[in-house]
Order: structure tokens, then sequence, then C-alpha cells
């Protein structure tokens, strides 16, 4: 449901890297040994994802500051967030009150507001810079931001509101599984092939239930698998000599495979001039 809040249309950042392909790869090959390892790929992978989601954040930053005081209040983001006509209420619930017109709105609006609250508090209090706002924007970057985050994740998928996140529950609404496929990953022989959102997924005491502890690691480090796993298949097909090695002619050859990943959305690889 906070997706209400952060779906506003903003421009995203353009290419934060534009170079020729030499040059990327001299930016990979951090030890300078004229070959990229597989350690390093995913090291630059995982960079270049952090530091998208860091721009677009800072995207998000200058739309909020409204006085440009290079930060961004409750009360600056609540009005764009969810309309001038709830700014009053939004200050009311930030300070713990709960005015009659916070009932007249719909349920999604109000755990939306109260989502906010809840992750803005964690992430800064009620002015906040811009690093703050990037915790607010994307908590799973910040370890401070984890119970937050498995706070939201208890909200959105303990449908029987029994303050347990069951198996049955997290897997049928966020990944639409059935029966059979659930005791199949209960057993650990689902095949997450082609569900990467699933990586650091585990229920590790198989008693049915995901506790604080499961869905944190998931929740804070599935972004991080899912560029590992997509780095490590780009880099096997850079490494046409199967030598655990990436040269600069392999990767000359086989840019097109950054390109058409999902780094390849904000990486600029220009052909060489």
């Amino acid at each position: 449901m906070f997706s209400l809040v952060l779906s506003l249309c903003v421009t995203l950042p353009g290419a934060l890297l534009a170079a020729s392909v030499r040059q990327v790869f001299k930016e990979i090959d951090v030890n300078e040994d004229r070959a990229i390892t597989q350690r390093e790929l995913s090291n630059w992978f995982n960079f270049q994802d952090i530091e998208y989601l860091k721009s677009n954040a800072k995207e998000h930053f200058i739309m909020f500051d409204k006085n440009r005081d290079q930060s961004v209040s409750w009360e600056e983001y609540a009005t764009i967030a969810f309309g001038s006509t709830h700014t009053d209420v939004c200050k009311e619930v930030y300070n713990d009150k709960t005015p009659p017109e916070f009932s007249e709105l719909s349920k999604q609006v109000q755990d939306a507001i109260t989502t906010a609250v809840r992750r803005w508090r964690a992430a800064g209090g009620f002015s906040m810079s811009q690093e703050e706002f990037t915790g607010f924007t994307y908590p799973e970057l910040f370890q401070h931001m984890r119970n937050v985050v498995v706070a939201e994740a208890y909200q959105t998928y303990d449908t029987n509101g029994d303050g347990k996140v069951s198996t049955h529950e997290l897997l049928t609404k966020k990944f639409k599984l059935t029966g059979d496929q659930i005791e199949d990953f209960s057993k650990g022989k689902y095949d997450t092939a082609d569900s990467p959102n699933m990586l650091g997924l585990k229920d590790r005491n198989g008693n049915g239930v995901f506790d604080k502890k499961e869905l944190g690691y998931w929740l804070m480090e599935n972004r991080r698998l899912m560029r590992r796993l997509e780095s490590d298949n780009v880099f096997q097909e850079m490494d046409t000599d199967k030598n655990t090695r990436v040269s600069l002619p392999e990767f000359q050859s086989n840019s097109n495979s950054i390109k058409w990943s999902s780094i390849g959305r904000f990486i600029d690889i220009k052909e060489e001039l």
C-alpha cells in the first residue's frame, strides 16, 4: 500500500555512467590486473544499482524540498504525497493524534499515512537531510531501517491478523503459489530460478512461519542477491574461454550483456571511438 505514497510521477535520473566500453572495463577491474573476476563484476553491479536508487531518491528529495532549504519537512512531504487538503490531518497523525477527518479517509489512505509516519520517524525525524530521505525512500538499503521494513511486511502479509506471517500467507499473496508449490518450498524443493524475488527467503526451522529474522534477511538482502545472480549470469556469457576471468577483448565482444541487463537502464556504454 505504501506504493500509493511513492507512485508520484517523478522523472527518473538519466544515465549515471556514460563511458566507452574500455572505460567501463577499467572501472570494474578495481585491482587493475587487466581482467574482471566474477566478484568484481558482482560488486560493480551492486554498486551501480545502489547509486541509481540514491540518484532516484535525490530526484524525489528535490521535488519535495519546496522551500529549497536542503531539507524536507514532514509537512512538505505530506502536502505533496497526500494532497494539500490532508496536510493538517497528516500533521495531527504525526503528533500521535487521530482527528475526525482521518476516520473519513479510505483504509488504503489511512494505512499509507500511518506507514509513512512510522518510516519517517525511523529515517530521521520531522525534517530530513537528503541522506535521511534516501533511507525513507529505500529503507532496505539501511540496516537501521530493518525493523521498519519488517513491520511493513507484517502489515502487508499477516492477512489473518494473528501477529504472524505464515509461509502460506506470504507465498500466496506475494508470489501466487499454489498449495503443492508451497509444500515444495517448505521442503526446499521449489525451483526459484524464475522467481529471483524469492532469493533469500527461507523458513529455516520449518515451522510454517517466517519469523522476523527470516523476513528481515529476505527483505534486506533480496535486491543484492538478485543483482549477484544477474551479474553471475552476465559473467558466464562474457567468459567465453571459461577461465574464470573476463579479458578486455571478451568484455568488448559481449558488452551487450550489460546493456541488456537491469543495470543497462542507467549505464550508457558507448561504442569505441
